[in-house]
């Protein structure tokens, strides 16, 4: 197999799109793909291998009678609270196949929340975010899946700090490597991961208008956990759909 190495993520793109002989052009700015005179939003994480093969364990039917999704995912403060939000409800729906149709959240301030809710299939769901780790701390996370016959996770039992791939040691410092795609290396594992979700917009048409009505649901799904927060209360989703 072909591969390159890239330290930028819209030359890896290009690259992908020659390589597949896609037609389509568009340029990543942020989390977003400007394409067509319109800003798509991307959702890369969906194409995360540790995401496609839960919702595969899930699919297949490997779990049996899903019950409870436990999400959590801290970093540092350089992110942003609700980016962290967005990403793992919409993880929350994608997985259980499913749009939540109620939750309550608690928040500490714009530091730290705590999220539970039910999707419309009856799985419930419990989400926990924070930006409070230290600076130059590596994020956390683990995603769970718990059924009635079989439980899942994107981490090794035990472990709380994600492992790398390749570890270099000299008497100056430690290096650690990952690479995440067999054709485009060099970029970090966040920007592979946009580089493959702007490709998929590309590629397949369907795939922008989609993910285009999931940001705006997720956004107002969102602003329903700021509501339960403020009064207190539970939120009824106005936000529920199809998906």
């Amino acid at each position: 197999m072909k591969t390159a190495c890239f330290n930028d993520k819209n030359a890896a793109l290009a690259y992908l799109l020659e390589k597949y002989r896609v037609s389509g052009t568009g340029k990543i700015t942020g989390s977003c793909l400007e394409a067509g005179g319109r800003n798509i939003p991307l959702l890369p994480w969906r194409l995360e291998r540790r995401f496609t093969e839960l919702r595969s364990l899930i699919a297949n039917r490997t779990l049996e009678d899903v019950s409870t999704l436990r999400f959590a995912r801290l970093t540092t403060g350089i992110e942003n609270l609700d980016e962290l939000i967005f990403q793992e409800l919409d993880l929350c729906e994608w997985l259980g196949a499913s749009p939540v149709s109620r939750l309550f959240a608690v928040f500490s301030g714009r530091r730290a929340v705590n999220i539970i809710a039910r999707l419309e299939n009856g799985i419930s769901t419990s989400v926990e975010c924070s930006v409070m780790l230290p600076k130059n701390a590596a994020p956390l996370s683990r995603h769970e899946i718990i059924a009635r016959r079989g439980v899942a996770s994107d981490q090794v039992v035990d472990v709380q700090v994600p492992q790398s791939s390749i570890y270099t040691y000299t008497a100056e410092k430690a290096e650690c490597f990952t690479d995440v795609d067999a054709e485009i290396f060099g970029l970090s594992q966040s920007d592979a991961h946009l580089v493959r979700a702007a490709f998929k917009v590309l590629s397949a048409a369907e795939t922008a208008a989609e993910w285009t009505t999931q940001d705006l649901h997720i956004k107002e799904l969102i602003n329903e956990a700021k509501q339960s927060e403020a009064n207190g209360k539970p939120s009824i989703s106005k936000a529920g759909r199809k998906l």
